[in-house]
């Protein structure tokens, strides 16, 4: 599994979050979240959401997903769950060079390969005032 946006711990577990006009949410797709104060959306996707407040939260992060081929740092743009092939793209021209990539836009280049060929690695960015905890 590819994990990239941002994410929140809160009551021990790992939910992504989103935030509109200031207000935090937790998103959750178990149905069992509805026992900690979830509520679901309207939809078919099943998707739980739950507003909480900043202090609530025991760390908040972006995941930035990436891999390294031949020497060169590729982010992980997306993947295609029908195909199993995952677009990974960079800026680094030299990595052209080494990498039979194609251009992809201006200055960048972009390969896709299938996830079972790759080692997904994750930055993980603190955000909502997490920054400078360990400080």
């Amino acid at each position: 599994m590819i994990r990239k946006g941002r994410f929140a711990r809160w009551n021990g577990r790992e939910y992504e979050i989103c935030s509109r006009n200031k207000q935090i949410f937790l998103s959750a797709t178990n149905p069992e979240e509805l026992n900690n104060g979830f509520i679901q959306m309207g939809g078919s996707n099943s998707q739980l959401v739950r507003a909480i407040e900043l202090n609530e939260l025991e760390d908040a992060y972006e995941i930035v997903p990436f891999t390294i081929l031949r020497g060169y740092r590729f982010a992980i743009e997306g993947i295609d769950s029908n195909s199993g092939m995952v677009k990974l793209v960079t800026n680094n021209a030299f990595a052209s060079k080494r990498v039979q990539v194609h251009p992809y836009g201006i200055d960048a280049y972009m390969i896709e390969l299938p996830i079972n060929e790759i080692t997904i690695e994750e930055d993980r960015i603190p955000i909502l005032g997490f920054e400078n905890r360990f400080v």
